[in-house]
């Protein structure tokens, strides 16, 4: 019995520590540790601990403005910059139309009156009825340098200049209109932009923008928007005008090619 306890103790203590190593084996990881590597595994690099980063959480993109949101930023000063963009859009398509090559200087017209130009005698009343039967602004050039055939040529040159000045004025009329809204536009641009401004340093002033960018944006972002709408409707029509006006300066070259042959063949038949 002696010789028995110290045996009995024995394998009392490798039961409790056969037991104890089981639980802590079965025992779950606590949360955020990482897990023990298998045995013979590598280990894992240094720094990373073996833990994988957890995916941080984007945030979600700032939605870009519309094009109708981005112009009503401008306020009030944006309509007038509308009203002068349908001006433009109008009158350009005006001038386009009425500018045509085959208007101002018709080639058929062109191409017969010059045969009864040539035609000797010089015929001035079937070439009077002619250039009336064919409204155009070269024809009515013709027109009143014809009704003046009997005067002396100083007097016809001088009425050509006179009826061919008359005819670049209407030529040149509606230009002036996007000569205008080029000028005008960027005022209005301007004008959006002192108010923003002003809007911004009155905030400023009342302390009611302290610690709140946003409301300074607000003025920043109306300055912004009405000078880019002005520009945008002044720019075009800048270009516009001065593409019309270069083919008013062509048209109007020609005529004076033309008139100047007609004074040349009335000339001519005087010296007959």
């Amino acid at each position: 019995m002696i010789h028995r306890r110290p045996v009995a103790v024995v394998l009392a203590l490798v039961t409790l520590l056969v037991v104890g190593a089981g639980v802590a084996v079965a025992a779950p990881a606590p949360a955020g540790a990482p897990p023990a590597p298998a045995p013979g595994a590598a280990a894992p690099p240094p720094g990373e601990g073996g833990v994988e980063a957890a995916a941080e959480p984007q945030a979600p993109k700032p939605k870009e403005p519309t094009v109708y949101e981005l112009l009503q930023q401008g306020g009030y000063i944006m309509y007038p910059i509308y009203l002068l963009s349908i001006v433009m859009v109008a009158f350009a398509i005006e001038r386009a139309v009425s500018l045509r090559r085959r208007r101002i200087l018709p080639p058929q017209f062109i191409l017969n009156l010059h045969s009864l130009v040539a035609a000797r005698p010089l015929d001035s009343e079937k070439i009077l009825t002619y250039c009336q039967a064919n409204p155009s602004p070269i024809s009515r050039i013709f027109q009143a340098a014809v009704k003046r055939l009997k005067r002396p040529l100083p007097e016809i040159e001088k009425t050509i200049e006179d009826a061919g000045a008359r005819e670049v004025r209407q030529l040149r009329r509606n230009c002036r209109v996007l000569s205008g809204v080029a000028y005008i536009s960027p005022l209005l641009g301007l004008l959006g932009t002192v108010l923003g401004m002003i809007k911004c340093f009155s905030q400023v002033s009342s302390g009611e923008a302290l610690g709140k960018a946003q409301l300074l944006a607000e003025g920043i972002y109306q300055a912004l928007v009405t000078t880019a709408g002005g520009l945008t409707v002044a720019i075009p029509a800048a270009v516009l005008y001065l593409m019309f006006m270069a083919k008013i300066e062509k048209l109007v070259g020609e005529m004076d090619n033309l008139s100047i042959e007609f004074i040349e063949s009335v000339v001519e038949e005087a010296t007959e």
